[in-house]
C-alpha cells in the first residue's frame, strides 16, 4: 500500500514535468501547458489527505517534477558546462517549489483550496527571476507562446507575465473540472465545461488574433540594416583558433558584398571584437583601426558590434566589486562584455552588458560567494564576474536613429528591454553568440523569446548571432528574414521604424506588483493564523 502510494506521487510529479516539457521547444505542444499544474494540484491533495508528514513529501515530489521540467527543457546547458548545468537545474527549480508549499499550508489550515493564492505566489516567483542575482527567466510560463506569437499580441499591455497568468487561470479551471466532473449531471457538466473553456481559453486567443489582424502595417521610415553571422566555432575558431584580426577581417569580408550607398547600419554579433580591447585607449587598438579603415570606404555606414573589453583603474580610483588585480599585483582592471558603435562622424559609443549570466559572467551575491570566483563557468575568455553598466543605454548616430544594443542574455528580460524603448530606441538590436549549446533547442528558444520582446514594445528587431539564428523580426513577432544554424550568412533588410510607445513599454511589469501585493498580504495572514 505504501509503495503504491509513492508510485502515484512519483507518477503525478513526472506527469507535470512531461506536460510542461512537451509544451516547450522542440516539441511545440503549447496547449499542454494549460494542464501542466493539474497533476501537481492532484499531488498536493493526495499528500494532504494521506500523509501526516505532508510538507516533507510534497517538497520531495514537487521539486522532483520541477527539476525534471528544467532538465527536459534546458538540458542543452550541459553542452557548455556539465557542472554549471547541474547547478542551474537545482537552483532554478527550487524557487518553483515555494508556491505549492505555501499553497499547501493554506489549504491545510483553511480546509479549502485557494487557487488565487497559488497564482499570486507563482507570478511573484516569476517576477523574482527578473531581479535576484540567480535570475533565470527562461522557463517563465508566458514564454511558452514565443513560437506562436499570434496568441501573444496582448503582451503589449501585460508583458510576458500576462501569458503566465493565462496559463495559470486555465490550469485552475481545468483542475476544478477534474474535481467536480463526477458530481454534475451530464447536461450541466457540458455547459460548465463550454463556459469555462470559452472564458479562460478561447477569449484571450480571439483577442490576440483580433489585435494581430488590426495592427497598422505602415511605418513612418525604415533603417537599411545588414547583420553578419560569421559562424565561428566557439570551441575552436573563436577563442584560441583564428586570431582577433583574422576574425574581424572575415566578418568584414562577408559584409562587403551587401553594402551599397543605401546601407545605414552594419551589425556584428556578441564579442565580434575579441582580444580584450583596452577602453582607456580604445582608438589606438588595432581592431578599432581596422574598422576605421573599413569605414573610409563606406563613410555612410554605422557599425554596431559586440566587444570583449577591459578598463584599467587609476591608482586612487574607486573600484567596483568586479575589479581584478593584475597578475603582477600592480593595479586593478575590470573586464566587460560590451557593445560598441563606431562611424565616420560621431564619437565612439560603448555600452557594458547590464544583465549578466549568473555563474558565467557574474558571481551571485559577491559579498558572500567571492571565494567561488575561480569556479565560474568559462565561456570564451569573459568568465568570472564582469563589470556592468547600471542601466540600459541607446546608441544614437547622425542618421537620427536610436538603436538599443541588447547583448545576448539581456533579451530574455522583458522590462529591461522595454527600458530601451522608454529611452527612445527606434530599433532593438540583439547581439549574441548562441553556438555554445550546439544544434539544440537552446538557440531556437533564445531567438523566439526575441519575438515576444518585439510584441511587448512594438519595435522591430535586428539580430546578429555568431551562429544560431540571425535575422529580422517585425513588431508583431513575425519573422522578416532569418539565417540557418551553423552557416555563414549575411542578411539585409529595410527595418521598419515605429514610434508609438506601448502600455508595457511605459509601465513595465505592472501586473506583477498587483500579485506580489496579494501574495505578501495572504502570506502575512497565513503567518498570523499559525501564530
Amino acid at each position: 500500500m505504501e509503495r503504491n502510494k509513492h508510485l502515484q506521487y512519483a507518477g503525478l510529479s513526472f506527469l507535470t514535468a512531461l506536460l510542461f516539457t512537451a509544451a516547450w521547444q522542440p516539441f511545440y505542444l503549447f496547449p499542454l501547458a494549460f494542464a501542466g499544474f493539474v497533476p501537481l494540484f492532484m499531488l498536493e491533495r493526495k499528500i494532504r489527505q494521506q500523509e501526516q508528514n505532508s510538507f516533507a513529501w510534497l517538497f520531495v515530489y514537487a521539486w522532483l517534477g520541477f527539476l525534471l521540467w528544467n532538465i527536459g527543457s534546458v538540458w542543452w546547458i550541459w553542452n557548455a558546462s556539465p557542472g554549471g548545468a547541474i547547478a542551474a537545474f537545482i537552483i532554478n527549480s527550487l524557487p518553483m517549489v515555494l508556491p505549492i508549499m505555501l499553497f499547501h499550508a493554506r489549504n491545510r489550515m483553511n480546509g479549502n483550496i485557494n487557487y488565487s493564492y497559488f497564482i499570486a505566489l507563482w507570478l511573484s516567483i516569476e517576477f523574482l527571476q527578473f531581479h535576484w542575482d540567480f535570475a533565470y527567466p527562461w522557463l517563465l510560463l508566458g514564454n511558452v507562446f514565443s513560437y506562436v506569437p499570434i496568441l501573444a499580441q496582448w503582451y503589449e499591455f501585460t508583458g510576458i507575465l500576462g501569458g503566465s497568468l493565462w496559463v495559470l487561470l486555465v490550469n485552475m479551471e481545468v483542475d476544478k473540472l477534474v474535481q467536480q466532473w463526477n458530481l454534475w449531471p451530464a447536461p450541466i457538466r457540458r455547459q460548465k465545461v463550454l463556459n469555462k473553456v470559452f472564458l479562460f481559453l478561447i477569449s484571450p486567443a480571439f483577442l490576440s488574433i483580433y489585435i494581430w489582424n488590426n495592427l497598422p502595417t505602415q511605418s513612418l521610415k525604415k533603417a537599411e540594416m545588414v547583420v553578419v553571422q560569421p559562424n565561428f566555432d566557439p570551441y575552436s575558431d573563436k577563442f584560441g583558433g583564428l586570431s582577433d584580426t583574422e576574425q574581424l577581417a572575415e566578418i568584414l569580408r562577408l559584409a562587403e558584398p551587401k553594402i551599397d550607398g543605401k546601407v545605414q547600419y552594419l551589425l556584428f554579433p556578441e564579442t565580434a571584437l575579441q582580444g580584450n580591447l583596452l577602453e582607456n585607449y580604445l582608438m589606438n587598438e588595432p581592431l578599432i583601426i581596422q574598422l576605421q579603415e573599413f569605414l573610409k570606404k563606406h563613410p555612410h555606414v554605422v557599425i554596431v558590434s559586440g566587444m570583449d573589453s577591459y578598463y584599467q583603474y587609476a591608482e586612487n580610483e574607486r573600484r567596483s566589486l568586479a575589479a581584478r588585480k593584475f597578475r603582477n599585483g600592480e593595479g586593478y582592471y575590470e573586464v566587460y562584455n560590451s557593445a560598441l558603435q563606431i562611424n565616420s562622424y560621431d564619437s565612439v559609443q560603448v555600452y557594458h552588458k547590464s544583465k549578466l549570466v549568473p555563474g558565467v559572467e557574474k558571481m551571485p551575491y559577491p559579498q558572500l560567494f567571492k571565494f567561488l570566483e575561480d569556479y565560474a563557468i568559462d565561456l570564451g575568455g569573459t568568465s568570472g564576474s564582469l563589470g556592468q553598466d547600471s542601466e540600459s543605454k541607446n546608441f544614437k548616430s547622425y542618421h537620427k536613429i536610436s538603436v538599443a544594443p541588447i547583448i545576448c542574455y539581456e533579451s530574455v528580460f522583458p522590462e529591461f528591454v522595454a527600458s530601451y524603448v522608454k529611452k527612445g530606441a527606434d530599433v532593438l538590436c540583439i547581439l549574441t553568440n548562441d553556438g555554445w549549446w550546439g544544434n539544440t533547442p537552446g538557440y531556437k528558444q533564445h531567438f523566439d523569446f526575441g519575438r515576444l520582446r518585439a510584441i511587448e514594445n512594438r519595435r522591430a528587431i535586428a539580430r546578429a548571432a555568431n551562429t544560431g539564428i540571425s535575422g529580422f523580426i517585425d513588431r508583431d513577432g513575425s519573422i522578416i528574414k532569418a539565417s540557418n544554424y551553423w552557416e555563414k550568412d549575411v542578411l539585409r533588410s529595410s527595418v521598419p521604424i515605429y514610434l508609438e510607445e506601448t502600455f508595457y513599454s511605459k509601465y513595465g511589469d505592472w501586473l506583477s506588483y498587483i500579485f506580489l501585493f496579494i501574495a505578501i498580504s495572504d502570506s502575512f495572514t497565513l503567518f498570523l493564523r499559525r501564530r
